[in-house]
């Protein structure tokens, strides 16, 4: 994962926009990183589907019109974080191949969770990069009021496979930058739901102590104590849990102001963007999730 490139903050124009420029520009400052605020526009796809001839050559001012908006975002930005280096950037063509180009060079994407979605949890453009990012994507979502978690943790799911080791480190740092508890869960999938996923076929049962058969909780507790060693001054607690892994990391989001997952998991296959479990957490938690997609930093 980079650390010298520019934290990106993805635009849309929408309601959300706002949260997801608060939240980057934020986590800009813990950083110290430059910022580079973007917004993608295409021309109406009405104008080729509905007509005989695409208009060529009629300059709608829809570059004049996002270069006006960014210049506005960059103005507020710019009054409220003074000390940060932010610059814009106006992109052309469809949005997710424009953004995934822009993200080889970042060191994190930012972008709102639903945008223009209406009511679906994740929009379409959101889903996509946070499989398809060449960075650590976050997908902003949370309450209006962002004051009452300003103490919560960061939360970090962890299986055993080298994906959810790179969460555990990261997810380590943002705590520590936000100086705030790490709360570590390993989620033991219990008797699958004949009903689907969405609840777990028990009520969740946490494990009351670590099971010395399981290698799965012997490696949990030697993460948790390779991250206290590593971060002395950080709260890290450990949760095991008897539950559906989607479930837990849902259930522990609505407490948290963060949650770290690697984009695949021990479950899944080769050559997907994004596993079931980070894809589901990601369409289903209730504050931002941190997606990760390379090697993150081993270091404070």
């Amino acid at each position: 994962m980079r650390v010298d490139g520019p934290l990106v903050i993805a635009l849309d124009g929408s309601l959300h926009s706002a949260q997801t420029v608060h939240w980057g520009l934020t986590e800009a400052v813990l950083r110290d990183a430059p910022v580079l605020l973007t917004r993608v526009y295409r021309e109406p796809r009405e104008l080729l589907e509905w007509s005989w001839y695409p208009l060529l050559g009629e300059d709608l001012g829809l570059d004049t019109e996002v270069q006006q908006y960014l210049a506005e975002q960059l103005e507020r930005a710019r009054a409220r974080f003074p000390a940060l280096t932010i610059d814009v950037r106006v992109l052309s063509g469809p949005e997710v191949p424009e953004l995934r180009r822009l993200s080889e060079d970042a060191q994190l994407l930012v972008i709102g969770a639903r945008g223009h979605a209406g009511r679906r949890r994740v929009g379409s453009v959101s889903g996509h990069l946070a499989a398809q990012g060449r960075c650590p994507v976050a997908v902003v979502r949370g309450p209006d009021d962002e004051s009452r978690l300003h103490a919560a943790p960061v939360v970090v799911g962890v299986d055993g496979s080298q994906s959810s080791l790179t969460a555990a480190h990261t997810a380590a740092r943002e705590a520590s930058l936000r100086a705030v508890p790490l709360v570590v869960v390993h989620a033991r999938p219990t008797i699958a739901n004949p009903n689907g996923r969405g609840m777990p076929a028990l009520p969740p049962l946490a494990a009351g102590r670590v099971d010395e058969n399981d290698p799965t909780h012997r490696a949990a507790q030697d993460m948790a104590a390779v991250l206290r060693a590593m971060y002395p001054t950080l709260d890290v607690r450990l949760e095991l849990l008897d539950d559906d892994p989607v479930h837990a990391l849902v259930a522990a989001s609505r407490d948290a102001q963060l949650v770290v997952v690697g984009s695949r998991g021990l479950g899944a296959f080769r050559g997907m963007l994004l596993g079931a479990v980070s894809n589901e957490v990601v369409r289903d938690a209730e504050s931002t999730v941190l997606v990760l997609h390379d090697a993150g930093p081993r270091s404070p």
